[in-house]
């Protein structure tokens, strides 16, 4: 690849970047958040997708959150986000409050081909059943496979599934 390939990419990459802090700034309820743009485009398919069952949650306003990232009345969603790229399939550990959370799988192209959804009363459950499991996980790509926590005790839909 040559330079001008290269630089070509650069600067697309930094006008979409601009582009997606800019409409942050403009729309903060649906795309705003920190300089983690994985992680606000993250929170913006668990928007969309908690939406279309049936759903309303909205964005908790401000940079830094602990423990959740959407709210709809007592419901509390925590978003984690795993991209391809993040070979080993880890990411941080869950924190408290929430009482719902989302799991993004982005695979190929930045598109979503899996989403966990797990309920805090499920992961009691799965707590219950499975004394050494701990109550402040490592969120792991595993957890949507079928012997992993969203896999056992949430509901994971695939890429078909998916009108995010």
């Amino acid at each position: 690849m040559s330079d001008a390939k290269i630089q070509t990419a650069i600067e697309r990459y930094l006008l979409a970047r601009h582009d997606l802090l800019q409409l942050g700034r403009v729309h903060p309820g649906r795309i705003g958040g920190n300089d983690n743009i994985i992680g606000r485009i993250g929170e913006f398919i668990a928007l969309r997708f908690l939406e279309g069952l049936g759903q309303q949650p909205t964005k908790v306003l401000g940079s830094s959150n602990q423990g959740y990232d959407l709210v709809e009345k007592h419901r509390k969603t925590q978003v984690k986000v795993i991209t391809e790229e993040n070979q080993k399939g880890r990411n941080v550990r869950l924190t408290e409050p929430w009482n719902q959370f989302v799991l993004i799988e982005l695979g190929q192209h930045y598109k979503p081909v899996r989403v966990g959804i797990l309920s805090k009363a499920q992961q009691e459950q799965a707590l219950a059943e499975n004394a050494g499991w701990s109550p402040t996980p490592i969120v792991k790509r595993t957890m949507l496979g079928p012997k992993g926590l969203i896999g056992r005790y949430g509901r994971v839909y695939q890429e078909n599934e998916l009108a995010v």
